[in-house]
């Protein structure tokens, strides 16, 4: 039990850490079978005209 709650912490520190600094962008979450198993950043950059 111990293990898998130490997986679950590791899983949200990752999707904070993509959400950190992110100013424009999409965080997508894969899950499968009701587990996350993939988290895709995609950042863009905006600059003015």
């Amino acid at each position: 039990m111990a293990e898998k709650v130490k997986e679950e912490k590791e899983k949200l520190k990752a999707i904070t850490e993509a959400l950190e600094n992110l100013r424009f962008g999409e965080l997508q979450i894969t899950v499968h079978e009701g587990k996350i198993v993939q988290i895709n950043r995609i950042e863009k950059q905006r600059f003015t005209v």
